[in-house]
This record gives structure tokens, C-alpha cells and sequence, in this order.
């Protein structure tokens, strides 16, 4: 046993400076954030920062080798960046989706937790990347910041809702090519608010899922699962809200082999009609979504206790695999003990 101890000893600060040679950390500069554009009256920022308010106000993806990163910063723009490694990182190539916009978010009086990450769902950006290298960005939009990326982009982009006074958000949907070239910005989503959770291209399609409100305007009493799919062209292909048990929430979306899309969330909750507190314990949600109009298909799976998410999906030829937590909390779960705020995680398959 000595030798083998000593063996570890003399192997593993080998091992670490092996991999200290190859492996690096950097900060990521943008000198050019300096010069985008701003309205009149707000200061040039000299670096590139991110809001603090979401704990994933950076997103990341893989390209091959490369990594595809989008940030929003505080002033609320947009901007994904790739990065080579090899054999260290080279300088970040940018291009600024969204420019400078800024809105007051909607806050609820109390709580001691966040359900969904909801409170600060238009503070982030998500991203994917398809087989030919292309990256989508999706992030919240309201009525103004729509026109920002209408003048920003030349393209006619307008708010899906009918009546042109609602302030019901939508979601900017944008291609970006490995160039740094901006293809196409699209407006996605319902009628009413549309607030987006997951993002995936697969099979020639991209799809943005999330939660929309039932009914216009701010009543917040139900809120179901949608799905907004376009062509990787930019056509829009479909979009869908699903009415499953009380309120429902998409989180976590991947395609399946043959065309559609596996997504998880949780389902069965209720929130305050007039604000943001998620007021009762939701289950797990596991669900195909098959193209067109044909009914969503529910896999079973067993109840856990408090409340349940799923946040993670991933569809083969043979099996789904999903993993979230269960045993959560919502919003008032810990407002008189703290130590309530906890989960258990899980992980999960079944067959086709």
C-alpha cells in the first residue's frame, strides 16, 4: 500500500501541471462594446459586464471546438461571441444581437424564492446551435424593444398581439451564421405574454418553449406550456399553448429522431392572479410534442414530494432521459424558515 501511495503522490502534480499546460481561464474583453449604439443621455460602458439580476445572464453552447457564448449586459443588449481554444483562447469574435434597451421588471411585494427563475426571466438570453455551426438567440421582448430590433435589424418585426395598445410580450428569435453574419430576426410566440425557457435546433427546425398566459392582458391566474417552431429559414412553422393540468411550464425541450420535440417542466401549479408568487406545488412534466396539431403525448412518471421540475431533456432513437429536483420549494415556502429552501435532484429514462 506505501508504494501505491507514493506513486499518487509523485502522479497526480504530474497530472495537474499536464493539464495546466492546456487547459486556461480568461476573462472575456469586448473593447468593442464601447461602440454600439446607445439612445441619447446613457453612458458608453468601457467593458463588457452582464446583469446580475439572473444567475444565467451568460448562456453557452459548442460549436466543434469553439465555444458559443451570449451575454446580456446590464443596459440589456445582446451579444454572442465565439471562442477558439487551441491551444489557448484566442480572441472573441462578436456580434451584437440586441442593442441597448432597458425595461422596469415586474416585482413581486415578498418571497423567499424565485420558482422558474421567473422574476428575471427577460434578464437572460438563450442560445443553440445547429449541425452546420448557425446560433439562435431567443430572449423576452416586449412592444418597445421590439421596435428596437425592428429599426436595429430593417426588418418589419411587430408584436403578435392584435389589440396595439397591450404591452404582452413576445420573444426575438435571431440566426446568427458562424461568420458573426446576422441571417434573420424573427417576433415568436402567442397572442398574450410570452415569457421563453428553452431553446433547440434540431432537424432543420428551431423551436422556443416556455409559458404564455391564458388570458390577456396581467392576469397572471393561468399560464400554459408553449411551443413556437420555425424553419431555419425563418418561416414560422407552428406555434401551440397546451392546456394540461391548472398552470403549466416548459423548461427543458430536445428533438426527437423522427421530427417533434420531447419537453419537461412541471405542471399542476397556481400562481396570485395579480403577481408573481407561484402559490401551490407543481409535478413533473414529461411530454412529446409531435409536429402539427396531433396531441401532446404524457410519459408518466411518479409524483415526488413538494414541488417538482423537470429541467433537463434528452430524446434518442431508444429512450428519453430527463433530470430536475424534486422536494422544491415556491415562492412563500421559506418566508418564516429559510432552511425549507432545498430540493432533491433526480435522473430518469425510459424507453420509447
Amino acid at each position: 500500500m506505501s508504494h501505491i501511495r507514493n506513486l499518487e503522490i509523485q502522479f497526480f502534480p504530474f497530472l495537474f501541471g499536464f493539464f495546466k499546460l492546456w487547459l486556461e481561464l480568461r476573462q472575456l474583453v469586448d473593447p468593442d462594446i464601447a461602440r454600439d449604439p446607445l439612445p441619447g443621455g446613457v453612458t458608453p460602458p468601457i467593458e463588457l459586464t452582464v446583469t446580475a439580476l439572473p444567475r444565467d445572464s451568460v448562456r453557452v453552447a459548442a460549436d466543434g471546438e469553439d465555444a458559443v457564448v451570449v451575454a446580456m449586459t446590464p443596459l440589456e443588449s445582446v451579444i454572442l461571441y465565439r471562442v477558439a481554444f487551441f491551444p489557448r483562447w484566442a480572441d472573441p469574435r462578436r456580434a451584437l444581437v440586441m442593442p441597448v434597451r432597458p425595461h422596469i421588471p415586474f416585482l413581486p411585494i415578498g418571497g423567499s424564492f424565485d420558482t422558474f427563475g421567473a422574476m428575471w426571466s427577460s434578464f437572460r438570453a438563450l442560445v443553440d446551435v445547429d449541425d452546420q455551426g448557425n446560433a439562435y438567440v431567443a430572449f423576452w421582448a416586449q412592444p418597445q424593444k421590439i421596435q428596437v430590433a425592428a429599426a436595429f435589424t430593417g426588418e418589419p418585426l411587430m408584436k403578435l398581439a392584435p389589440d396595439q395598445l397591450s404591452q404582452d410580450s413576445d420573444v426575438l428569435l435571431s440566426k446568427v451564421d458562424r461568420s458573426g453574419t446576422r441571417l434573420w430576426t424573427r417576433v415568436v410566440g402567442t397572442a398574450n405574454e410570452d415569457e421563453p425557457y428553452a431553446l433547440r435546433a434540431a432537424h432543420g427546425e428551431v423551436a422556443v418553449a416556455g409559458r404564455a398566459r391564458r388570458v390577456p392582458g396581467g392576469d397572471n391566474t393561468f399560464w400554459d406550456g408553449f411551443l413556437a417552431v420555425s424553419g431555419a429559414d425563418g418561416v414560422p412553422r407552428s406555434t401551440r399553448t397546451f392546456h394540461l393540468d391548472a398552470s403549466s411550464i416548459f423548461l427543458a425541450l430536445d428533438g426527437l429522431p423522427d421530427g417533434g420535440w420531447l419537453a419537461g417542466g412541471s405542471e399542476g401549479w397556481s400562481q396570485n392572479p395579480e403577481g408573481l408568487s407561484v402559490l401551490s406545488f407543481g409535478s413533473k412534466l414529461l411530454v412529446e410534442l409531435p409536429d402539427g396539431a396531433a396531441e401532446p403525448l404524457r410519459v408518466p412518471l411518479p409524483a415526488g414530494p413538494r414541488h417538482n421540475e423537470i429541467r433537463s431533456v434528452s430524446a434518442d432513437a431508444t429512450h428519453r432521459w430527463f433530470a430536475g429536483h424534486e422536494d422544491g420549494p415556491v415562492m412563500h415556502t421559506g418566508d418564516g424558515d429559510l432552511s425549507q429552501i432545498h430540493s432533491t435532484a433526480f435522473v430518469g429514462v425510459v424507453p420509447r
